[in-house]
This record gives structure tokens, sequence and C-alpha cells, in this order.
């Protein structure tokens, strides 16, 4: 199996999330995404984020209707604060071979990966999938991040065709993966939720209506 990891808070998820998670399982040949919703995401503020068990619950009913993904609610079982090295030991635990495992994250999220809880652990633990957005997939962008990675782990260096970053002592890797860059985001939706706008065809309709009725990020609980 080649597994893909998406963590996020996913407040709420949305078609971005579903969108990007599909480009990268057919770009990797992936034949399993995990979707793993934060417990308490560790760089957010908390006053706009949901519970973890409504996201949890939001996750759920959003996959219904895509088998090769699944909702895994390992962060949240295990509570706190939600670190990806922690995440990663768990989910490879007693698998036989942790390379066909990616942890999938933004390019601008991973840049932000010197403020981690133990970078150069994680560098050296696992395998990720950036995705690139936009300019994100240009040369200069590139080099720039693989800049970023060995101020962490001198270790990486650059591969010959720029879609993937080697661990030279280890068999670590990174690779990139452009995909399509959706005007979606979770902070405009729950703005769309407190200035009373729709927010159809932005989430799987299920999700709206369970926001609805939870009356989540200030909805007023009247369906649209």
């Amino acid at each position: 199996m080649r597994v893909g990891i998406l963590g996020g808070t996913f407040n709420p998820i949305h078609y971005g999330h579903l969108r990007s998670a599909e480009e990268v399982r057919k770009a990797l040949l992936l034949d399993e995404i995990r979707f793993v919703p934060s417990a308490l995401p560790p760089h957010k503020s908390q006053d706009e984020v949901a519970s973890a068990a409504d996201r949890l619950e939001m996750v759920r009913i959003a996959l219904e209707d895509y088998p090769a993904y699944v909702c895994d609610p390992v962060e949240v079982e295990r509570g706190g604060l939600s670190y990806t090295l922690d995440t990663w030991e768990e989910l490879t635990r007693g698998a036989s071979d942790d390379n066909n495992m990616f942890f999938i994250i933004g390019a601008d999220a991973f840049l932000e990966l010197g403020t981690w809880h133990k970078p150069k652990e994680v560098l050296n633990a696992v395998d990720f999938a950036v995705t690139l957005r936009g300019n994100q997939h240009s040369s200069a962008y590139l080099e720039a991040l693989l800049r970023v990675i060995q101020e962490i782990e001198p270790g990486y260096c650059m591969g010959k065709c720029l879609k993937e970053a080697e661990f030279t002592d280890k068999k670590r890797v990174i690779k990139f993966v452009p995909i399509t860059e959706v005007d979606i985001s979770a902070t405009r939706i729950r703005q769309h939720i407190k200035e009373s706008y729709s927010i159809r065809h932005l989430l799987p309709r299920e999700v709206e209506l369970f926001i609805i009725r939870r009356r989540l990020y200030g909805h007023s609980g009247t369906v649209c």
C-alpha cells in the first residue's frame, strides 16, 4: 500500500482539501489517503476552531463518497497538541516499509518547518509530499525551499529534475507535487458564515448541513 497522510485542522474541511488530495494521490500513485484532523493545532489560535469532535465528524461526512480516502482519528483520540513526529511514529509503527507513506503538506506550511516540534528529527524520519501552487513550482522557489530545508538538515540535496529532494545518508525523500490552485479556504468559509453569505459549493453539502445543525462558527442555523 502506498499511503498519503494529510493532517490539518480541517476547520472546516472543504473542496480545496479534497481536490489537492486527489491530485497528490494520482501524481504519486497512492492507494489511500488518510485525513488526520488535529486535536489541538499548535500553530493556531483556538478562538475560531471548532471542537475536535465536530471537526472529526465533518471529515468523516466529507469522505463518505471517496473510497480511497479514510478519516483517521489518531490525533483526536490521543488528545493534546498534535505534532507531526508523534503522528508519523504512531501511523508507521509496525509497518514493514514506511517509505510507502508520505506526509502531505502545502509549501507555505512546509516553509515554517523551522518552528515545528523537533524539526531535524522530523526531516530524518518523514517522507514528505509538498504541494506547490501557482509560481511555487518555479526553480527559484524550489531552490529557496531547499535552502530552508538545508538550514535544518544539510543532508538534503535537490534531485536532477527538481521534482524531489533526497537525504544523502538516509532513505528519506521530499517530493514536490504541483497542484491546481483552488480559491477556497476555511478562513473564507468562516468569514462567509459570519457575514451570512452562502457557503454552498465551497464544501460538501452534508458538511454544510452539519455546520448548520451544530450552528458552528456562529451560523444562525437557518438552511439556505
